[in-house]
């Protein structure tokens, strides 16, 4: 689970939270083959406009689709090069004004549940002063 920083007025997160899948992720050669991998994802956001449809806000179905498509793109080699490009892609989108990610593998060692990155980039104005 993320843990948002204060939100400036004005502006709301959503998030996608345990999307579990298998993706080609690592340096070593073992990790050329898919592994399970874990991604959460949260978009900072203004609203888009005053109504009550997808129209004025972030569809959340992009947090999901984004990270599954690139997943399906390339392999990559670092989880922090993954978390970039993820957050680069989620940031093109009207509205958005930071993204966190954190990345985990669920199977690199034997004796630990999980091993991630943390990545976030989120404009200052989003923040509560």
């Amino acid at each position: 689970m993320i843990i948002l920083p204060p939100l400036s007025q004005g502006t709301y997160a959503v998030f996608a939270e345990d999307l579990r899948l298998e993706m080609r992720l690592g340096v070593y050669p073992e990790e050329r083959s898919p592994q399970p991998v874990r991604i959460d994802t949260v978009v900072i956001a203004r609203r888009l406009g005053r109504g009550d449809g997808i129209e004025d806000v972030i569809d959340y179905n992009h947090l999901r689709d984004d990270a599954l498509n690139l997943a399906e793109e390339r392999h990559f080699g670092l989880q922090e090069t993954f978390c970039e490009t993820l957050i680069a892609r989620l940031r093109m989108r009207p509205g958005v004004l930071g993204v966190i990610v954190e990345t985990r593998k669920l199977t690199a060692f034997a004796d630990i549940a999980a091993i991630g990155c943390h990545m976030e980039r989120i404009d200052p104005d989003a923040l509560a002063r």
